[in-house]
This record gives structure tokens, C-alpha cells and sequence, in this order.
């Protein structure tokens, strides 16, 4: 070490051969010299891995929120969404190849590189496909959002098989999908992070949503099953379950109109005004970013060692329920 050339801050500076970082570190460690050795060191320290999330139903809504609220922290985001309005046995549009697109630009506009992919959470080929093609681009798949869903309304009796079928392919069988092949790359990785979106219907039972209730009871304890399955592995399989969200699921006619069966001027702002009242917290929905911040907790180093759990996001409603 006493043989070993120094290099002076100013040097270090002029050449540019040290960044903010090394700096930074040099002030903190109190001296105004480094040696090659010590340059070399904290270059290397200063590299960062950028880790890629995988966002189904990433088109809107939460799953749009949810890529933007991670796409600040530098994480690379691939959008994953069937990017088709109508589908059979859905009673409203779903996200267009224009929402994709749309959705794209805007996570660009954080400065991550993002890849838009349309796929099918109902097939297990589309999933594996986009996946690998994530891997190939971005070297690794870090965290997986399971956000597609969709829902049906009315009465227990209202439903016919292919209604309630496309809600459990969807719900249910496409986060079992989505969770299969994420865990092909993640296993081999030895790290990861699965979130399973749920809901505060998936901790109550409800007259007007039945079939979708159910789908989120269901997707909690697949969650809670993953989490004994792939713990492990390092992977860490979380739930967020949240309340009435400002989204295109819940603000479109078919819902409202089943809502409030009474007003055919319904808005979603009129629902969310009369649920308002019932609240510990004095609010009737929350918005898209609401729920995208719970999401990053679980992506995030503060949960690395937390799994099977369900973060309610639900104003204060389940705060009565012992689910």
C-alpha cells in the first residue's frame, strides 16, 4: 500500500474516472486522496443492478399506476394486457391497443425502458412467451404484478356458465398462469417478488358481486399457498387487497347501473358519496395511485423478508372484519 500511487480529489474530478458516487464516498471516509485500488473499488460498488417488472392488465387503472409508481424508482416495466375492448360475456370495454400504446410512452417519459406486450392471462403460452422475451431483453424478471381482472354484477342466479367461467379463467386461473411462468425464471434466479392484486370483496361476502367476490377469496389463498411454495426460493408472494378504486372495472355503465339500479344518472362520484358515510375514514374510493404505493411497498427492500401476507387498502372499511 505505501508503494501504491495516490490520486488527488482534483484529479479524480478532472478525469472524470470516479462518479458521484465515489465522491460522495471519499467525503464520507474523511480523506482527500484515494488510491487506484481504493478508485477501482468504489467504481464497482456504485454499479447498480436495474431490476424489470412484469404488470398484467399493465394497459390502466391500477396496473398503469402501479408500473408508474415503480418505473420512478428506475425499474424497468413490461406491460402484459389483452389490449381488446370487447370481450365475450364482459358486460363493458376493456383496454384498446391505443391504451397500450399510450401506456408505453408514458412510462418512456420516466426514463425506463419499457415493452409493451398483448397477451392473454387465460393462455399460459402468451405468458411464458412475453416472459422469456423479457428475460432476453432486460436479463432477469424481478417482480410480477397480477393485476388483470375483471367483474360481473347482479344476483347469484343471473349467471350463466360462460359469465361465470370467463371471471374464474381470468381472475383466478390467470394468476395461477401468470404465477407459473414467472416462477420459471425466478426459481433460477433465486429472488423475486409476486404481488396478487385481490380486493376488500375478497374479506366480505357481497349480494352485488358474488362471482367476483368469490374469484378474490380465491386469489388470497393461492397467494398464501405460493408464499409456502416459493419462500424457498427467496420469492416473496404478497397480496394487496383493495376498496372501490377509480377505475374503468368499476366507472363504466354496467356497474354503476347495477350499483345504484335506482338512478340511471349514477356517476361513480355519486357511488362513492353515498359508501362514503359508512367509512372510518371519511372517503368512498380511492385512486389507481393509492393502490400503486402499497404495490411498490412489496417490491420494495422494506418487505424482503415478508410473504403470505394481504395489505388492505380499503379506508378503514375491513376494520370490523376478522378475515
Amino acid at each position: 500500500m505505501k508503494n501504491m500511487k495516490k490520486i488527488s480529489r482534483r484529479e479524480i474530478l478532472k478525469k472524470g474516472t470516479l462518479g458521484a458516487t465515489g465522491v460522495a464516498a471519499a467525503t464520507l471516509l474523511g480523506s482527500n486522496t484515494l488510491t487506484a485500488q481504493e478508485e477501482n473499488g468504489k467504481a464497482l460498488s456504485s454499479q447498480v443492478t436495474v431490476k424489470t417488472a412484469f404488470i398484467t392488465g399493465g394497459a390502466r387503472g391500477i396496473g398503469l399506476a402501479a408500473a408508474e409508481e415503480l418505473a420512478k424508482s428506475g425499474i424497468n416495466i413490461v406491460l402484459f394486457d389483452i389490449a381488446t375492448e370487447d370481450i365475450p360475456h364482459v358486460g363493458y370495454k376493456l383496454s384498446s391497443e391505443s391504451d397500450l400504446a399510450y401506456a408505453k410512452k408514458k412510462i418512456e417519459s420516466l426514463n425506463v425502458k419499457c415493452l409493451a406486450i398483448k397477451g392473454d392471462v387465460r393462455n399460459i403460452d402468451d405468458l411464458k412467451g412475453a416472459m422469456q422475451k423479457t428475460v432476453d431483453t432486460f436479463g432477469s424478471l424481478d417482480i410480477l404484478v397480477a393485476n388483470a381482472g375483471v367483474t360481473q354484477v347482479g344476483d347469484i342466479e343471473e349467471f350463466g356458465p360462460q359469465e361465470i367461467d370467463v371471471v374464474y379463467d381470468i381472475n383466478v386461473a390467470g394468476i395461477i398462469k401468470s404465477t407459473q411462468a414467472a416462477a420459471h425464471f425466478m426459481k433460477k434466479q433465486k429472488s423475486g417478488r409476486m404481488v396478487f392484486l385481490s380486493s376488500a370483496l375478497g374479506r366480505m361476502g357481497n349480494k352485488l358481486f358474488p362471482i367476483y367476490a368469490s374469484t378474490k377469496w380465491a386469489i388470497i389463498g393461492f397467494a398464501k399457498s405460493a408464499a409456502l411454495t416459493y419462500g424457498k426460493d427467496n420469492i416473496m408472494c404478497n397480496v394487496v387487497a383493495p376498496g372501490l378504486v377509480r377505475t374503468e372495472l368499476a366507472d363504466n355503465p354496467y356497474v354503476l347501473g347495477k350499483m345504484m339500479p335506482n338512478n340511471p344518472n349514477a356517476t361513480f362520484d355519486s357511488v362513492s358519496e353515498t359508501l362514503k358515510t359508512g367509512n372510518p375514514i371519511p372517503v368512498g374510493h380511492l385512486e389507481p395511485e393509492d393502490v400503486a404505493k402499497a404495490i411498490a411497498i412489496f417490491a420494495s427492500d422494506a418487505t424482503n423478508k415478508v410473504t403470505g401476507e394481504v395489505f388492505d387498502v380499503s379506508y378503514g372499511s375491513l376494520a370490523r372484519s376478522i378475515a
